[in-house]
């Protein structure tokens, strides 16, 4: 208590030291503190889930096509049911997440779906908060219509009515049993989901004649006791090849089952995105314990002679060792305690970011359950333990230098002199200067990973998509199957839509497309290419787009060849006309562009009835996939031809799109009052949602990185400053005998830039071997990129400089008469 006590006193005399110490010891613990919390939330916690540990999940793998997480048909989830031994219950869910509009009361509203087996909640070994979970029989073909609603949307909706279950509420213009509640925070199979409903197979952008034959389900199962997940595995891939035989198709020849942990798919899109964060912050953390130990080494030097008087008064070597170490830990308490307090507000930010991105239909952070992550008992306690290791690390390299003191140079010195007597390690080397260079090291491969990671997005975020972003309002439009349940009506609806938007004032152009770029997107194969042999299937898989005239002109897609759509070709009846982008002529011509493909005929699986279908034009390729996806095989198809059961209105406005918003939701409503609109948002946003985990990596390791190269900067300071001021005898003796300030200048400098240098080349070495962990995360960049390794290094070295100039020309106005006194 009496070192404790003492290292207080000695703290609040020199305010400056002590403050730059705790915000510099903050900085490196709250930054680790937050990625703690999120890894132990989102990777190491386990599921909130009965016996999480034997939950898995399963789906389809072909490497030959480069499919790692691919789904099947409910045939072969009906076979897997009924033959695999190592399960004691299998689930499924569609893939895709679903827009029902409920309706009824109020004004009609977007919801979020997901379609599940209905022993999803028997699986995952979670009970309802209320009411009860489905039974087989809504499972079932034409079963009863019932949902399960989320605890959010049961208070926020039906202001949590303890009598809700067992009503009614209109779904997709369907009345639906509400049979249940879920617990707060449930968000399986994904996040933002407000309704739960059975049948996973019936996806309402496909028509119910591919309901059950078309490959849209992913599966989770439980496994039985005493059987591992190897063992699991095994018998999926005896099964597959099984269904194989049974069930002949080309298409399945290279597919395997992949079978994992449900945790590990959860979580895989951002193991090593946090992974990756976290060492960037150990090395923030590693930056702050190097700069702390610098000041301290400084401390310690001036307070030589205090150490050398306690010394000769008897004080043995720990003493001095365990003084020094209280007060090592005392600023690491504090910046503990800060840092506690920048990583609640660091997570409180993220899960903000989270709500708000869920609430405006943007993508979310793709961390799950970020909503719920929050400090508690074990992060308190990696606090207090990161803090005392932090405290230990960054003092004791100092206590030990300290407490050896030369007691008869010292003491025969004066006070002054006996704080410039330089201290040197092993081989002569400086301390300060090893931690200096280490500083400058780390700091060099964050900032050459961050750089990398810039340029990657810059080059993502400007890439040429193909079509004009700006000035472009999109929503999405869910029609109810009930409602709309012929092609005629879904065809009318959205093309009166257009028609509609199309002569509102301020609007330039309108139509509406089943997709938009980087959204979901249905791939179908081509059947027949007049002119061209009989191909393998897997080569001719394209993806399909209904579209209504006036859909390039509107979203500025340049067609190459032949004419646009028509409204003669969106009319019932009318023969059948397909404009294919350049990825696809290119795919099903060889000879293209020399081979002029308009007017020939081709065949697509999507819809068989339509026979042969002439091309009419070729359109430029576009990023349909993704900023990241070059243009994929892609044909498009009249929306009369092919009605989607959603869609997406799309409007070129003069001016701002978000001030079209009201107009277009009045258009809407014209033609359905209960009919409701979502994910309202202007196409730039919906590129920029396409890149939000890109963007928060980078965004985050660019602010780690910018603190490390601020740290570094102050170290170098630092560690220059304090030479100067040891040195101020010897720079009075060289003014003496005729150096010139600029001579003085040169020899400051001279020394900062050995330590630059020594610390560029070092942290070079290791950026070559570390950048290599954030390659799968770039984007037409090399990992070993020259220029931005040269740029970074030259960039350090003329900071370095920078920050070495004030102390050197400090040094070169010293008076001569002044120093030698």
């Amino acid at each position: 208590m009496q070192d404790f006590a003492y290292a207080l006193r000695i703290l609040r005399k020199n305010p400056a030291f002590t403050c730059t110490a705790i915000v510099t010891l903050a900085l490196g613990i709250g930054g680790n503190t937050a990625m703690f919390t999120l890894i132990r939330h989102v990777l190491l916690q386990p599921l909130a889930y009965r016996d999480p540990d034997r939950l898995v999940y399963f789906s389809t793998e072909n490497l030959a096509r480069n499919v790692h997480d691919g789904s099947f048909g409910a045939t072969r989830l009906e076979e897997i049911r009924n033959t695999a031994r190592s399960f004691t219950a299998i689930g499924a869910f569609l893939h895709s997440r679903e827009e029902m509009t409920l309706s009824g009361v109020g004004d009609p509203e977007a919801l979020k779906a997901a379609r599940v087996s209905a022993n999803f909640l028997d699986v995952l070994g979670v009970p309802p908060l209320a009411g009860r979970a489905f039974i087989a029989d809504e499972d079932q073909r034409g079963g009863p219509a019932v949902a399960m609603i989320s605890e959010a949307l049961w208070r926020r909706r039906f202001s949590a009515d303890p009598h809700l279950i067992g009503s009614t509420a209109i779904l997709d213009a369907v009345p639906h049993t509400i049979v249940g509640v879920l617990p707060a925070g449930f968000d399986f199979p994904m996040t933002g989901v407000d309704v739960w409903v059975p049948r996973p197979s019936e996806w309402s952008l496909l028509p119910s004649r591919y309901w059950y034959n078309t490959t849209v389900l992913n599966g989770f199962a439980r496994l039985k006791p005493g059987v591992t997940l190897d063992q699991a595995a095994v018998e999926m891939n005896v099964l597959n090849d099984q269904y194989r035989r049974a069930h002949p198709n080309p298409i399945d020849r290279d597919l395997s089952m992949r079978t994992v942990f449900l945790k590990d798919r959860l979580v895989r899109n951002v193991r090593a995105m946090l992974w990756t964060l976290f060492g960037a912050v150990g090395f923030v953390l590693l930056i702050a314990c190097a700069n702390v130990a610098s000041l301290l080494m400084a401390r310690a030097t001036s307070r030589s002679r205090e150490f050398a008087v306690r010394a000769s008064l008897g004080a043995p070597r720990s003493r001095l060792i365990r003084q020094l170490l209280a007060e090592s830990l005392v600023l690491a308490a504090a910046g503990g305690i800060l840092g506690l307090l920048l990583a609640k507000w660091t997570l409180g930010a993220i899960r903000l970011a989270e709500t708000i991105a869920t609430s405006t239909n943007v993508m979310p952070l793709a961390l799950p359950g970020a909503t719920g992550i929050s400090l508690d008992g074990t992060v308190l306690v990696f606090t207090v333990l990161l803090s005392i290791a932090t405290g230990v690390l960054f003092g004791l390299a100092p206590a030990l230098g300290a407490s050896r003191p030369d007691l008869i140079a010292t003491l025969r010195a004066s006070g002054e002199a006996a704080s410039r007597t330089p201290s040197r390690g092993v081989l002569g080397i400086r301390p300060r200067n090893v931690l200096v260079t280490g500083q400058i090291a780390l700091s060099i491969v964050l900032l050459i990973g961050a750089a990398l990671l810039i340029r990657s997005f810059a080059r993502l975020h400007n890439v040429d998509t193909g079509f004009r972003t700006g000035h472009l309002l999109t929503m999405k439009i869910a029609l109810p199957i009930t409602r709309y349940d012929t092609d005629a009506k879904r065809a009318a609806f959205f093309t009166d839509l257009a028609l509609r938007a199309a002569p509102i004032p301020g609007v330039r152009d309108a139509a509406v497309a089943m997709s938009l770029p980087t959204t979901t997107w249905i791939r179908t194969n081509i059947t027949t290419v007049e002119g061209q042999p009989q191909r393998d299937p897997e080569e001719t898989f394209a993806v399909v787009q209904s579209v209504t005239p006036g859909y390039f002109r509107t979203l500025g897609i340049p067609l190459r060849r032949g004419r646009d759509f028509t409204d003669r070709d969106n009319s019932a009846g009318a023969p059948p006309a397909v404009i294919l982008n350049e990825a696809l002529a290119r795919r099903l011509w060889p000879q293209y562009p020399a081979l002029n493909p308009v007017g020939l005929h081709i065949g697509e699986g999507y819809d068989k009835r339509l026979g042969a279908i002439e091309v009419i034009g070729i359109a430029a390729d576009i990023r349909e996939g993704g900023l990241g996806i070059a243009g994929v095989p892609e044909f498009y198809l009249p929306t009369a031809m092919h009605p989607p059961q959603s869609a997406y209105l799309a409007v070129r406005t003069a001016a701002d799109p978000l001030g079209f918003v009201n107009a277009m939701r009045a258009q809407v409503a014209a033609i359905d009052r209960d009919q409701a609109v979502s994910e309202i948002r202007t196409m730039e946003d919906v590129l920029d949602a396409s890149l939000g985990p890109r963007r928060l990596t980078t965004d985050l390791l660019g602010s780690f990185a910018a603190v490390a190269l601020l740290l570094a900067t102050l170290g170098i300071y630092g560690v220059i400053a304090y030479s100067v001021a040891q040195r101020t005898q010897e720079v009075g003796i060289r003014r003496a005998l005729g150096a010139q300030r600029s001579d003085i200048l040169r020899l400051i400098l001279a020394e900062t830039l050995g330590l630059a240098t020594g610390g560029v080349a070092v942290g070079i070495a290791t950026a070559f071997a570390f950048t290599r962990v954030i390659k799968t995360m770039l984007f037409e960049v090399s990992a070993t990129d020259p220029s931005i390794f040269a740029g970074i290094a030259a960039l350090f070295v003329l900071v370095s400089l920078a920050a070495g100039y004030l102390p050197a020309r400090r040094a070169a106005r010293i008076d001569p008469m002044s120093a030698l006194r």
